[in-house]
């Protein structure tokens, strides 16, 4: 069975970040903890997108066959820590997809968003993104650190750092915090301007490991979702649902009353967005049974894939003696059954987190930090090589 991972404070695609530094996207889940015994590790959270670069030479803009009724898109996640690498992701998200995932999950500026003062350079770099001309833009913003557990850590001149006094001590429900979020939320759409708008990610986890907070996340939320939509009532806004934990696919979510928590959060939410990376656990049968996402329109919502994944081969985890089982079959499967259900049901959009994968990233980290990042190695469209894998024929 699949152990949690937990290597301490880091960045956000979860402890991906923290591993490499790097800044682009965008996800899903994020990984995290020491070892607990069945537990999936949620995606990797993503940190700051870089500064901007010159102008690209213009890409396709890719809007799907007249069939396909929702966009499709990826994260920048690089295929390697090389200008190429960012290069090769950046080109094939652009030819690929219309839609392109950021995602500001390393932190908060707490209290310049407080105060109204300037952000850092780092900060207002990442702020500068803007897709390519066509493309539509999902962003994501989270007020939980990296394993869904506390508050986020403080955005400065680099992300995930330690929460300065007293934020170090504040809940989540806090004036201070529902204040200083909430203007760094309206600040951040009125510079980029999104197109769809999570304002927590994968927030069902911290139902999961801290019921005690769930509560105050839910106050903080729903205070935020209001304030945003008054101030701009045609933008989406809605939180992300892991849906291995909303599934009871995990051994430590068990328990939880996560559709019933889930469902009355939904109730202040435009969209039902999941995550999903089903080689994460041991208690989903392969094939990948046909009937997996037919909960999503329950809600009666617009339903969206904020990040997802499966991986085409199977993932040694060496340092904690663990398998996980993939296979370019298994990725295919996936992919088919996702994209199908998204045409059948009316999505709004799926986001596939890799765009290629990135062995070549893995291999020039140590152990465990390798191992983490091998879980979402093999999840791309392409190999390393740029070799078109079986999913990616739909």
């Amino acid at each position: 069975m699949i152990r949690r991972i937990q290597i301490g404070a880091g960045p956000g695609f979860a402890v991906l970040m923290l591993i490499l530094g790097l800044a682009l996207f965008g996800c899903a889940t994020t990984t995290s903890d020491g070892p607990e015994p069945d537990v999936a590790p949620p995606a990797p959270v993503v940190p700051a997108v870089p500064a901007p670069e010159p102008p690209p030479p213009p890409v396709p803009v890719v809007v799907g066959p007249p069939t396909r009724s929702f966009y499709m898109g990826f994260t920048l996640w690089p295929a390697d820590l090389t200008d190429e690498g960012q290069r090769t992701a950046r080109e094939f998200a652009y030819a690929h997809g219309d839609i392109v995932s950021v995602g500001l999950i390393g932190g908060i500026p707490w209290p310049e968003a407080l105060e109204g003062k300037p952000f850092s350079k780092n900060v207002q770099d990442s702020l500068n993104y803007r897709p390519p001309a066509g493309k539509k833009l999902f962003l994501s913003i989270s007020p939980l650190d990296k394993d869904r557990r506390v508050l986020a850590p403080y955005w400065g001149d680099k992300d995930n750092l330690p929460l300065p006094k007293p934020w170090d001590k504040e809940p989540l429900n806090s004036p201070r915090v529902k204040k200083a979020y909430l203007n760094f939320v309206l600040r951040t759409v009125q510079t980029i301007k999104p197109d769809y708008l999570a304002i927590a990610v994968e927030a069902n986890v911290l139902l999961t490991r801290e019921p005690n907070k769930w509560r105050q996340f839910k106050e903080l939320y729903r205070d935020s979702y209001r304030a945003l939509k008054k101030s701009h009532p045609t933008l989406p806004v809605f939180f992300t649902t892991e849906v291995l934990h909303y599934k009871n696919l995990t051994k430590e979510a068990k328990g939880t009353n996560q559709e019933r928590e889930v469902a009355d959060l939904m109730k202040q939410s435009d969209l039902f967005a999941m995550s999903v990376y089903p080689h994460m656990t041991t208690e989903l049968p392969r094939p990948i049974p046909a009937n997996f996402f037919d909960f999503a329109p329950r809600f009666k919502k617009p339903v969206a894939v904020a990040e997802s994944g499966m991986t085409s081969r199977n993932v040694a985890m060496r340092s904690y003696g663990l398998v996980l089982n993939g296979s370019d079959a298994d990725q295919e499967q996936f992919t088919e059954l996702l994209l199908k259900t998204a045409g059948r049901d009316k999505y709004e959009f799926v986001i596939n987190f890799a765009t290629t994968d990135f062995e070549r990233l893995v291999i020039k980290l140590r152990p465990p930090q390798d191992d983490i990042a091998r879980i979402w190695a093999f999840t791309g469209m392409q190999t390393g090589d740029q070799k078109p894998k079986r999913a990616q024929a739909y």
